[in-house]
């Protein structure tokens, strides 16, 4: 199985349009500037909201429907997906690929709730408890 190439990077600013695209999709530009602004203590003007569709359009993470008068943004990029090769290059940039840095980080600074951990070392049990695949060739 082939693994999909991961888009290119995204700011902080892209990463937010993408929350709301992927809550939203598919939708207007009106609609998400509307969902963009409705947080922020500065709204953004439409005008850069549509620089910055074109941008991620141009990066691989929006397409463009042009059928209708007002265009419709979808996701090109699965929120799972973006969200892993997100990860993944914070995760190599910040953490030299390791995801034991990472997460030493989170629990060290107190990132991780308590009952994030307790989720998190059920996670690692299921994990290492057998399949019960045979795994042999």
């Amino acid at each position: 199985m082939s693994k999909k190439s991961a888009p290119a990077a995204l700011s902080s600013s892209e990463q937010a349009i993408m929350d709301q695209l992927w809550r939203l999709a598919p939708t207007s530009l009106n609609d998400l500037l509307e969902a963009v602004n409705a947080d922020r203590q500065e709204p953004i003007s439409r005008a850069t909201l549509q620089t910055q569709l074109t941008r991620l359009e141009t990066k691989g993470w929006v397409k463009r429907d042009d059928s209708t008068r007002a265009h419709i943004y979808v996701p090109a990029v699965a929120e799972s997906h973006g969200r892993r090769s997100v990860l993944a290059a914070l995760k190599e940039r910040f953490f030299g690929g390791s995801s034991l840095a990472l997460v030493r980080c989170l629990v060290e600074n107190g990132e991780i709730s308590e009952k994030e951990l307790t989720e998190l070392k059920e996670m690692v049990a299921q994990a290492k408890k057998p399949t019960g695949k045979d795994t042999r060739p």
